[in-house]
């Protein structure tokens, strides 16, 4: 039987060598977005790829990760309840009952690939229009694969097995990389559509291969009916709350493209180093703790949740704090690093600059409402959260109307900066509704102690980044060490206990 220090350790060592792969997935994303702009640069072409391929993961993010959040937290109450075979029995049912749903997608997606087109971007051409509608019709075809393999992946991450349901991001990164410099001069950008639904094939055949020893497949009308009776009532607010925030980022992509030729381009490009930072260490350590906040809530364990939440915040900005001041001093050096050639000039890395600053200043609330919205769905509460986030999200519409009349590009990053921080302190004052020991006050010593260190450090670093000329690239190295050394040094002063936590946790990881 594990300890309370054996488990800590195991959910510590599944988030790092979650976040590791992660990280290695995302750095291989920064070299194919890196590889994009200096080949295909940020044209009207670019930006009708960039919003197709948005509309069609947003859209089975919406529906299928909304299926797979709310499966998990039955799936782990079936297995503690009736054993495996039922789990199984109802994880079967559920691919029965959306497979279809993603067929009825994709003959949607061709047959209306046109009103589709007109509404995801008005300001286009008959010509524009064109590109997007055949970049839609090829790519509608991800939904079967994504479909399945987010719905399978529920059996592995159930059982800890969280790295097959990363390899999307890998195979998805290779073949564009690959399409992009062998074919794209001879086919253009045809061959990075079709490398990005091969990569949903791809990983659909991981993910059935990898969860074969956990997923049998049985299919029971008794299941059929849980699914239609249970998940999808509790799926639904969820898919509202999604579809919020993808509607956002399509109102986003809209807002930029009215701006100019190669806005929506750079605003992804911006949005890539956001990704980083989301997808690297907050997804990685939410998608973890989800599954051990299921298990725990599935089993009524209520103070192993608040704990691990307290422990979690405070850990996560420790990480985060440093790295988003790199990004609002050092942005500059960051983005010419990544895209500063080929048809990538000074005026696209300023611009693009902007845009991390924007995404930068949101990336603590970010973290914190990743964490706190994984304990809300482990007590099969998609309500609440949906609730929040609309009211998040009409905000960040709404400033990036007018922020971007302003300040371009960079307002539409800031707006959602600012709604991520409505829908975190929304977030935090409801939770006492599932957590009632829970106090968030608790954790705002460590928070201050951050977020001073976090300032200080960018006022020496500003002085430090004025002071040496070398190289771009030495340069940043220099800034990043000084930064860190900068940064733990104040912590240390102010005696904080998340540095000594995690040092702790590092040596027992040993």
């Amino acid at each position: 039987m594990k300890t309370k220090v054996d488990k800590k350790r195991s959910i510590v060592f599944s988030s790092l060598i979650v976040t590791i792969a992660t990280f290695s997935i995302k750095a291989l994303g920064l070299i194919k977005q890196s590889v994009l702009a200096s080949i295909c640069g940020a044209s009207t072409q670019t930006d009708a790829f960039f919003v197709a391929t948005g509309i069609i993961g947003q859209l089975a993010v919406v529906l299928f990760s909304a299926i797979s959040i709310t499966l998990l937290s039955m799936y782990s109450r079936e297995r503690v309840k009736n054993g495996d075979i039922q789990a199984n029995c109802l994880l079967t049912s559920t691919i029965a009952v959306f497979l279809p749903i993603s067929f009825l997608l994709t003959f949607l997606f061709f047959v209306f690939a046109r009103p589709i087109a007109i509404i995801m971007a008005p300001s286009y051409s008959e010509n524009q229009l064109s590109c997007l509608i055949h970049y839609l019709r090829i790519m509608s075809i991800a939904y079967v694969p994504w479909c399945i393999y987010l719905t399978l992946n529920v059996s592995l991450e159930a059982n800890n097995s969280f790295l097959p349901g990363k390899g999307q991001g890998l195979f998805q990164n290779v073949f564009l990389i690959v399409g992009a410099i062998l074919l794209y001069h001879k086919y253009g950008m045809d061959v990075l559509v079709y490398a990005f639904l091969l990569s949903g094939v791809a990983q659909c055949v991981l993910v059935a291969i990898c969860g074969k020893k956990y997923f049998k497949p049985h299919i029971s009308k008794e299941k059929i009916q849980v699914v239609i009776k249970e998940l999808l009532p509790l799926a639904i607010p969820l898919m509202l709350g999604n579809a919020i925030y993808e509607v956002n980022d399509i109102v986003d992509k809209q807002i930029s493209l009215a701006l100019g030729s190669g806005m929506a381009s750079l605003l992804t490009y911006g949005s890539t180093l956001n990704e980083i930072v989301t997808g690297v260490i907050v997804a990685s350590v939410a998608t973890v703790l989800f599954a051990n906040y299921a298990n725990w809530a599935a089993n009524n364990e209520i103070d192993k949740i608040i704990t691990n939440l307290k422990s979690s915040i405070n850990n996560l900005l420790l990480l985060i704090t440093p790295i988003m001041i790199m990004c609002i001093v050092a942005g500059d050096q960051i983005v010419g690093i990544l895209y500063g050639r080929g048809n990538f000039g000074e005026y696209e890395i300023k611009v693009t600059y902007y845009v991390v600053i924007g995404y930068a200043l949101g990336f603590i609330f970010q973290s914190i409402r990743a964490i706190l919205v994984k304990v809300y769905y482990a007590f099969q509460d998609t309500r609440t959260p949906m609730i929040n986030g609309m009211i998040a999200v009409f905000v960040n519409i709404v400033l990036s109307i007018i922020l971007s009349k302003y300040i371009g590009v960079m307002g539409i990053a800031l707006a959602t900066s600012i709604g991520m921080f409505i829908v975190t302190i929304a977030l935090a004052i409801g939770i006492k509704k599932h957590l009632s020991n829970f106090y968030f006050h608790e954790c705002l010593s460590e928070c201050f102690k951050d977020l001073f260190s976090g300032v200080v450090a960018a006022i020496l670093l500003y002085f430090i980044k004025n002071f040496i000329n070398i190289n771009t690239v030495i340069d940043f190295i220099i800034e990043g060490s000084a930064c860190i050394v900068i940064y733990i040094s104040i912590l240390i002063l102010l005696k904080s206990k998340s540095l000594k936590s995690a040092s702790q946790l590092l040596k027992r990881g040993k």
